[in-house]
């Protein structure tokens, strides 16, 4: 992975029409101003807490890869990694680096492993995978992004980079996912700019444990019970969580946030075959799609996946179904790269919707719950999974469920596969 030394701001780009190495990323950094100047502004007119727009610095980074004829790189790359940063004030930061599309999915393939293994990720080695990977798609723009300040980051990432994972990836002292708030968007046409405005609705909660020829997930009840607050939230557990009872309930506006808990499975045939498992019949990705209709222009704020390997598809599902709640009008969406195990993740997502319910914007709230993971804050205590002030998550686990995260819950296996997805704020 060899990179070209071209890095120029806005003016440089504007003055290099002529090149044509510079043409696709010119085009595409002129119309990100508009964007990020509205997402400003949308901060700015937010009705976030006075200490948080003050504090809060978001900016845009567009990543695509785009293969290369001939000759047009060096003897070791085959394409294109063009990045372009777009801070709020409008100014852009664009790159363009020489890309072994082989290495790159080496590398991206043992990082995969060393997290499905639980092994340690040796973030201290220049030459390890979560170090190259860092190496070639932030390294060159940490400079601006420390400079500027940058708190937040919308990636807008081509589909081929979007199983990266990207919190897990390391400078050597810090994970990305600890130093950066972040979210992923498949299509920019999909985010939501503006910011939330409206009073804070209803939380609609959905979950299965029990299921026929599934693994049971025992530790969805306490997750429904735990996330929210209870005068602010329905839950349907089971039974009571049919295909018609989501669809109809989180059609309804009296809702903003929708947090779904059980197995998702991606089967060949596209959106009609990939489906989630209710406590009564499955639920399609394609009658999910029905929920921008529904709700007549008034979308979910957040929707939240609680259910193995959601953020991506395959190659008949390309979204996963985070990807298809952005299309059905969702501003966000949280879905996860891995599969994890259910007590980690029942834990993640209480710790992170107390975050929510300080007024933290999504982002953050993510942010924070890595830190609480990475710093040993959430911890196992007796029969107890306490979270970062100390209070538990959950309560009454097994002799196998406390076993599973006896040795810590510390490494990146754990936090960096659940990612948000669309608008970070």
């Amino acid at each position: 992975m060899s990179r070209s030394n071209r890095s120029l701001r806005t003016s440089a780009l504007v003055c290099c029409l002529g090149c044509t190495s510079w043409l696709s990323l010119t085009s595409l950094a002129l119309p990100f101003k508009g964007m990020a100047q509205l997402m400003q502004h949308e901060i700015v007119s937010s009705q976030l807490p006075r200490f948080q727009r003050d504090a809060y610095n978001p900016a845009v980074l567009h990543v695509r890869v785009t293969e290369a004829a001939p000759r047009e790189t060096s003897t070791d790359s085959d394409a294109f990694l063009d990045l372009t940063l777009i801070l709020a004030s409008g100014e852009v930061e664009g790159i363009r680096i020489d890309l072994s599309l082989k290495a790159f999915r080496d590398q991206l393939r043992k990082l995969y492993t060393q997290l499905s293994r639980l092994e340690p990720l040796n973030e201290t080695d220049p030459a390890s995978p979560s170090r190259q990977l860092h190496a070639v798609l932030i390294s060159e723009l940490m400079p601006v992004l420390l400079k500027e300040n940058v708190t937040t980051l919308l990636i807008s990432a081509d589909r081929g980079l979007q199983a990266v994972p990207f919190a897990a990836l390391s400078d050597g002292e810090q994970f990305f996912g600890d130093r950066f708030a972040f979210s992923i968007t498949p299509s920019l046409a999909l985010t939501a700019f503006a910011t939330a405005d409206e009073p804070a609705r209803r939380l609609l909660a959905f979950g299965a444990s029990q299921f026929d020829g599934l693994a049971a997930l025992p530790l969805v009840p306490q997750e429904l019970e735990r996330i929210g607050s209870g005068d602010g939230k329905d839950q349907f557990l089971n039974k009571d969580f049919t295909p018609s009872a989501l669809l109809e309930k989180a059609g309804s506006a009296d809702y903003n946030q929708l947090h779904v808990a059980t197995h998702a499975e991606f089967k060949p045939g596209g959106p009609k075959a990939s489906q989630l498992h209710s406590g009564t019949g499955p639920i399609s990705m394609e009658q999910l799609t029905a929920l921008r209709k529904s709700r007549r222009g008034v979308p979910l704020d957040l929707v939240v996946f609680s259910a193995c390997r959601t953020a991506l598809g395959d190659a008949d599902a390309e979204l996963g179904f985070s990807g298809l709640a952005l299309q059905a009008g969702a501003r966000s969406a949280v879905g996860t790269l891995w599969y994890v195990d259910d007590v980690v993740t029942s834990a993640y997502f209480v710790q992170m919707y107390r975050y929510l319910g300080q007024g933290v914007p999504k982002a953050e709230a993510m942010q924070l719950t890595r830190q609480a993971f990475i710093r040993g804050l959430i911890r196992l205590v007796d029969d107890q999974v306490v979270g970062a002030d100390g209070t538990p998550l959950l309560t009454d686990l097994t002799p196998s469920q406390r076993r599973r995260v006896v040795d810590g819950v510390k490494n990146p296996f754990f936090w960096a596969g659940i990612e948000l997805m669309g608008a970070p704020w």
